[in-house]
């Protein structure tokens, strides 16, 4: 009988400690918050695209939980190689770009469940001797997040 009780106190362990990493996880663009709920950074983007090559970019922020994610600062940081020819965005979002920078600074005051808010670029390409754009790099602030920010990263190649 007591190896029974000493079976289950190690799976009930594992167990314990297995949801406890879960809570704290994120990858690949998608982290579990503080609150249980799935918040997820997408970069859509074209695999490739030739030299001078226009297309656009997407950066779509989502909430997959089932309570609002609040308060959430994003800085969308392109390559050198990327030229912005237009920036538009989703209602309700703030943006502050400085000009002669790569980088864009936005606010998202409420992702509510099941919502996406998308950040759109349209861009040029410039690869010049290089056979892929450096990183496209986004980064999400947000006081639940594990680490308080989420990471993701996408290149786009040169179309031979």
């Amino acid at each position: 009988m007591k190896r029974h009780g000493l079976i289950l106190a190690t799976l009930i362990a594992f167990t314990v400690a297995l949801i406890g990493a879960l809570a704290g996880c994120k990858s690949s663009g998608m982290a579990l918050t503080s609150h249980g709920q799935l918040f997820k950074i997408n970069i859509v983007h074209p695999n490739d695209l030739p030299e001078s090559g226009e297309d656009n970019l997407d950066v779509v922020i989502s909430n997959r939980g089932v309570k609002d994610v609040k308060d959430i600062l994003v800085d969308v940081e392109l390559p050198p190689q990327l030229i912005v020819l237009d920036q538009t965005n989703d209602r309700g979002v703030v943006v502050m770009h400085d000009p002669g920078t790569s980088t864009y600074h936005f606010t998202l005051g409420n992702v509510q469940p099941a919502e996406d808010s998308k950040l759109r670029f349209h861009v040029r390409t410039a690869f010049g001797t290089m056979r892929e754009t450096g990183s496209v790099k986004v980064t999400a602030w947000q006081k639940d997040l594990p680490n308080d920010h989420l990471t993701e990263t996408a290149v786009i190649k040169l179309r031979g």
